[in-house]
């Protein structure tokens, strides 16, 4: 029989050594989300600190930038890729990392066989925002998943049978994610609304009417940018308040849009001066931010002007020209760019070309590509939708509300 000191040692050998909640919180801080998710079930003093608020926004902070990647249509897997950008500017291979998702059930007739009918549509606050299409072609839902914590919740439907989501964002006195709408409601006619994921609920803003047919131009792209979503061509072309119930002319409908999400109002900004194509088509211009300011780029014929706007609140005559590129052969097809949000790379924009098959980090001021990467084949019969992401442990009480249940990310 053991003695009860040779009891003590055995198990003092065969114990984790102990790591005080400072060492331990280091550590964890520095594995991903999905690797702190699976600690918190190894000890008590490890799902105290991964579940604090303090320890999230710490986390938070540190997580990279990634690209995430959804390919949709007849033929394609339906899974999505994410590629960290940091990795990017490197010489070792970028690492990529595939979720395959199980997506809500269908409560209604599905799309043609081999489709899910599920495309990602916008990015915001480590949330997805994706549409399912159902067997008609403007009657669509619109879902919310969180990667992280492998849930999914439905948006709440507005009134009527059409429903085009402009814009995700966060509400910030409230925290509420909400999603900016046009709708076609029944008794109220074309109108905008606000759905509040926390409090699944829509809310009618006003009158939209229609100037124009809608089309579909999705993802969506607008640039959030002090509590205001901005919009180019993307906005659906439907009369705003300062209209007065009149057609805009060009020069109105050529501007930038502005929503104001604390006062839920709108307005025009002028745009840049623009350069004239030879031809038809080939000028593009498409919307980031640069430094904390609201920017335009100007594709054209294989160059880029870049536009900063410095007084956002005052005058749109503030505009001034930051800088006047001739790109590259490889990025001579760019026509759109992000701002990948990277610390310490405040110059460093996203191009990628239209068919979304390649994204290239470029140094604007050092004129020089820092890495290209080639995301999928030229294929037209699929689509890819790109976005900047970054995964958050952050846990949203409404997936507890109107959330689909048993669903996961694998």
């Amino acid at each position: 029989m053991m003695a009860p000191a040779t009891k003590r040692q055995a198990a003092a050998r065969s114990s984790p050594p102990h790591i005080n909640d400072d060492v331990a919180t280091e550590i964890l801080l520095r594995l991903p989300c999905a690797a702190v998710l699976r600690s918190r079930a190894v000890c008590k003093a490890w799902h105290r600190i991964t579940t604090s608020a303090a320890f999230i926004a710490a986390h938070a902070r540190r997580r990279p930038h990634e690209l995430i990647l959804h390919r949709h249509g007849p033929s394609s897997s339906n899974a999505l890729e994410t590629i960290p950008l940091l990795d990017t500017l490197g010489e070792a291979t970028t690492a990529r990392r595939c979720l395959h998702v199980q997506y809500p059930e269908y409560t209604r007739p599905r799309p043609p066989r081999g489709w899910s009918g599920y495309a990602m549509i916008a990015s915001c606050d480590g949330l997805l925002l994706f549409e399912r299409h159902p067997n008609g072609v403007r009657d669509k839902d619109f879902f919310v998943c969180d990667p992280v914590a492998r849930r999914w919740a439905a948006v709440p439907r507005t009134p009527g049978t059409f429903m085009l989501p402009c814009g995700f964002y966060i509400h910030k006195p409230s925290g509420e994610h909400r999603i900016l709408c046009v709708t076609n409601g029944q008794q109220a006619g074309w109108s905008h609304h606000v759905c509040s994921l926390e409090a699944a609920e829509a809310r009618r803003l006003g009158p939209a009417p229609l100037f124009a047919p809608i089309g579909y131009n999705l993802p969506l792209h607008h640039v959030t940018l002090h509590g205001k979503l901005h919009w180019l061509r993307s906005y659906p072309p439907v009369l705003l308040p300062m209209d007065n119930g009149r057609y805009p002319g060009a020069e109105e409908t050529g501007k930038i849009v502005a929503f104001d999400t604390e006062s839920e109002t709108f307005r025009r900004i002028r745009l840049p001066p623009r350069r004239v194509a030879r031809y038809p088509g080939a000028v593009e211009l498409f919307l980031l931010q640069v430094d904390g300011m609201l920017a335009v780029a100007n594709f054209l014929n294989g160059s880029m002007d870049l536009w900063v706007l410095a007084d956002h609140d005052g005058s749109d005559a503030s505009w001034t020209l930051r800088l006047r590129v001739d790109l590259p052969s490889s990025l001579r097809r760019a026509c759109w760019a992000m701002n990948p949000r990277m610390e310490g790379q405040e110059d460093v924009v996203l191009l990628g070309d239209r068919g979304r098959c390649w994204v290239a980090l470029y140094d604007v001021m050092g004129k020089r590509v820092l890495k290209q990467i080639q995301l999928v084949p030229d294929d037209p019969w699929n689509h890819l939708n790109v976005f900047v992401f970054r995964g958050s442990l952050e846990r949203h009480a409404f997936f507890d509300l109107h959330g689909p249940k048993g669903l996961v990310l694998q």
